[in-house]
């Protein structure tokens, strides 16, 4: 199919899924990079209303600004976000389980929904930390694929990136079919991502369009 032969396609389509969700509404000022929104844009939430204390940092990561004041959080995602917009990236993988598997020393102790979101979360974070993170991003994708169903996670496709990347590199078809069933569970519910799968999948949609890695050699990615 059309776009999903490199990874700069896979990233505007990505992009194209964040761009039906945010168009009209108060936060589509994003879409442009903006480093400051328009006045009086109201707290963000997503259709139902939800808001989440990661919606912040996420939307301060977009926006390229500093680190938001927030309560303290103990979670290994929150944790990460924050190591990453303080600009303290060599911190991020004291952070993580150092051995192959979750990169979240939690994950054992959580219910299987916020263990699989929070591993993915955590995951898209470290994803940005730099090529010093790059092999053990490259574990936790693999340990994910081999472990966790993505349908246990509550429907926000984090990380679609790094499994894409992992697809090309090595012509992974579990890898490509991982990211394709994120994409698709945020979608299937509205017939469109809800607004807070819509950023992202802005940032993964960046990030693969940006991406100079070379086009899959194995057709079965194509």
């Amino acid at each position: 199919m059309t776009g999903r032969t490199t990874l700069p396609g896979w990233g505007e389509r990505l992009l194209g899924e964040a761009r039906l969700a945010l168009v009209g509404t108060p936060w589509a000022y994003l879409l442009l990079e903006e480093p400051v929104p328009p006045a009086r844009v109201p707290e963000f939430s997503d259709e139902s209303g939800n808001r989440r204390p990661i919606d912040a940092l996420l939307i301060a990561w977009l926006q390229h600004t500093t680190t938001p004041s927030l309560p303290a959080c103990e979670s290994t995602d929150m944790r990460l976000w924050r190591l990453l917009l303080d600009s303290r990236r060599e911190s991020m993988l004291e952070m993580v389980n150092p051995k192959s598997g979750p990169v979240t020393p939690e994950f054992n102790r959580l219910a299987i929904e916020v263990a699989t979101e929070t591993e993915l979360a955590a995951l898209h974070a470290l994803s940005h930390a730099g090529d010093f993170a790059k092999s053990r991003v490259d574990s936790a994708s693999d340990w994910i694929v081999q472990n966790l169903q993505p349908d246990n996670a509550t429907s926000h496709p984090w990380a679609a990136h790094v499994f894409l990347f992992r697809a090309f590199e090595t012509g992974s078809v579990e890898h490509r079919l991982y990211a394709e069933t994120l994409l698709h569970n945020c979608i299937v519910s509205l017939g469109r991502a809800d607004r807070f799968s819509a950023l992202v999948l802005l940032d993964s949609g960046r990030t693969l369009k940006s991406s100079n890695r070379p086009r899959a050699t194995n057709g079965s990615l194509s």
